[in-house]
């Protein structure tokens, strides 16, 4: 009996690596996105990317694609891809977006949170204050994305999940900017810790308001900041 796989299960296998390989550069290019590495109006260099990673031009071209369909990035006819330029405007629309699924982010985790997830909350908020303590806008960034996904795990709701990281994945052009404003970093931990105070109660409706609020505030953070619409 032959040992070799028959040609439809090798394509099959070739396809299954060139997806792992395009999901793994796309996360990729999405984490230099909100480290802030790559800002709006960047060009995307498949060469210097593709070497980075040590993988072929295909999976970024791939990755690339994929971002443009989720907002992220933008093709130029001749010109190649980039960052995606984001107005004042198109920050607003989705903050209002993802205000109300924010909401209903609480709400959820306050019916299905548990006692040893109130704990990581808690542990998670400590490592914040010290950041904000501190001015570290470096330190605090990742830490509150980390805090915001821990809510949506243990709201546990996949189509809720996808539609909340879809906005909170194009919002990365913009969030940093709000925090930066002095004194920010604290308030925004303050309103981390009314949410996980009502999350530690099971009151629903206090933690689907305060999400919904914490997301309304960083929107006038981040317009106090000062950006243009440009």
């Amino acid at each position: 009996m032959s040992t070799t796989p028959p040609t439809t299960a090798l394509a099959q296998i070739s396809q299954r690596r060139s997806r792992t390989l395009t999901s793994i550069v796309r996360e990729e290019i999405g984490n230099l996105i909100a480290a802030g590495e790559l800002k709006g109006g960047d060009r995307i260099n498949e060469s210097d990317l593709a070497a980075r990673l040590g993988v072929s031009r295909g999976p970024v071209r791939e990755a690339c694609r994929s971002l443009e369909e989720a907002g992220l990035l933008v093709g130029a006819v001749n010109q190649g891809v980039f960052v995606r330029e984001m107005t004042l405007d198109d920050a607003r629309q989705l903050y209002e977006v993802r205000g109300a699924l924010s909401g209903l982010m609480g709400r959820l985790a306050a019916e299905r949170i548990g006692d040893k997830d109130v704990k990581a909350l808690n542990a998670q908020l400590k490592a914040m204050e010290s950041a904000a303590m501190s001015g570290d806008v470096a330190a605090y960034y990742p830490l509150n994305l980390r805090f915001h996904e821990c809510l949506m795990q243990i709201a546990n709701n996949k189509p809720l999940e996808v539609m909340y990281l879809s906005i909170v994945n194009q919002t990365h052009l913009f969030r940093r900017r709000g925090l930066i404003q002095s004194g920010s970093l604290k308030v925004s931990n303050e309103e981390h810790r009314d949410i996980v105070d009502a999350l530690a109660r099971r009151d629903a409706d206090a933690a689907e308001r305060l999400l919904a609020n914490h997301v309304k505030q960083g929107w006038q953070r981040l317009v106090q900041s000062g950006e243009s619409t440009g």
